[in-house]
């Protein structure tokens, strides 16, 4: 056996089965990349920064299948997991968050965006025929207190109309990414994760970048130094091929409402980094909020796993 096959085989093995790997890697890949989405964009400009971030994605995407040997061109019937997921989750969520971290602190963007268990339940219920038992229940009220605290008057969210409308563009992130999961469940697809994620990043980047070249005039280059330019390479590579890729496996190997559990260790990681790297405060109504939100979560789980 040559180096290039020990390598593909070595890869093929720990996707096959690093499990752990993988959930450490979307929580720590994902967590870090909010305080430094927040440094990056105080130089460039956000749709500058998503090409950017989904343009090396998209080249580390290919690269990976290439080297696992998973590449494929694909046919009629694959191009709906492609587009919606393009569309939804790397379009639209990604372009959502970016907005919103420019208009909150970089902690409680992480935390509003991976509310997406909350908006689950409804969608599994009324959209995947789950049933509504008392833990459901009770989950779904843990997870709405939780977002209550978050929007407590002594956090002067209410008064900022600027505030107001970024945490609300993050809540919005959160659902779409719920009505992802949920789409992925009704209409699973005959490919592996692995070999949609290169062609969703491609299609993402390209509407992403013929929507800001059609209608903005917005330099790709300009505020572009080397700090930013680190940031987008790493929120590429690993908090966007990666993490997606996490994401989308766990979310097509898992229950519907319990396939994001994994994922609450990202606002923790997010809340954490920002405090250590952008001097954040974490006052009570962030930390209650994010405790109701995980004990929510941690009862689907429990749930999901009995």
């Amino acid at each position: 056996m040559n180096h290039s096959e020990l390598l593909v085989s070595s890869i093929s093995r720990l996707i096959g089965r690093g499990t752990g790997f993988i959930f450490a890697g979307v929580i720590l890949g994902g967590g870090l990349s909010w305080p430094l989405m927040k440094m990056a964009l105080e130089n460039i400009s956000p749709q500058a920064f998503l090409i950017w971030r989904l343009a090396f994605a998209t080249i580390s995407a290919f690269v990976l299948v290439k080297m696992t040997r998973q590449f494929r061109f694909p046919g009629r019937e694959d191009w709906f997991p492609i587009i919606s997921v393009a569309c939804l989750q790397m379009g639209a969520f990604l372009w959502l968050i970016t907005i919103g971290v420019t208009m909150v602190p970089a902690g409680r963007a992480a935390l509003l965006a991976y509310t997406s268990p909350i908006w689950m339940i409804p969608l599994a219920v009324v959209w995947l025929n789950e049933k509504l038992d008392r833990s459901v229940i009770a989950s779904l009220v843990f997870g709405l207190a939780g977002l209550a605290f978050l929007f407590l008057p002594s956090t002067h969210t209410l008064s900022n109309t600027q505030a107001l409308l970024g945490n609300g563009l993050l809540l919005l992130a959160a659902v779409v990414w719920a009505f992802q999961i949920a789409l992925l469940r009704r209409y699973p697809s005959g490919w592996s994760t692995l070999q949609l994620l290169p062609w969703q990043l491609l299609v993402a980047t390209l509407g992403l970048s013929s929507l800001t070249i059609g209608f903005s005039d917005v330099s790709l280059l300009q505020g572009l130094d080397i700090r930013s330019l680190m940031v987008t390479t790493y929120v590429g590579i690993i908090s966007t091929t990666f993490v997606f890729w996490g994401m989308l496996h766990i979310a097509r190997t898992m229950p519907a409402i319990s396939s994001t559990v994994s994922f609450l260790g990202i606002p923790a990681v997010g809340l954490l980094s920002s405090v250590l790297l952008l001097s954040e405060r974490l006052d009570f109504g962030l930390v209650a909020g994010f405790v109701l939100i995980a004990v929510a979560v941690f009862i689907q789980s429990k749930n999901s796993r009995s």
